[in-house]
């Protein structure tokens, strides 16, 4: 995998209505994201809606965002910082998610 290659993190997540907000997770990881060169293209919101053209999703509470870094290296060394970390479980205590990446 190239160094200089875009890489693109798709993130899925089961967001019932009801269910705890991720604002505090989102409004923290913004700028760690962006300090690493991410730029935000889908943020899955609670009134995102997803049409499921081929195949199978999560389910109508699924929702999805999709976070473009300069690189894997970028990504990677966002998602393994200690200010990442340090966040993380305001996602992590209260949905599970799906972290999948895409090279450009």
């Amino acid at each position: 995998m190239s160094q200089h290659k875009p890489a693109y993190l798709v993130a899925s997540i089961e967001l019932p209505q009801g269910h705890a907000s991720l604002a505090d997770y989102a409004q923290a990881a913004m700028p760690i994201f962006k300090a690493h060169g991410a730029e935000v293209l889908v943020a899955g919101t609670s009134d995102q809606s997803v049409e499921v053209l081929e195949g199978n999703w999560l389910g109508s509470d699924a929702k999805l965002s999709l976070v473009k870094f300069p690189s894997m290296q970028h990504l990677k060394t966002c998602l393994n910082s200690d200010e990442y970390l340090t966040i993380k479980h305001l996602r992590t205590d209260i949905v599970d998610s799906n972290f999948s990446v895409a090279i450009d």
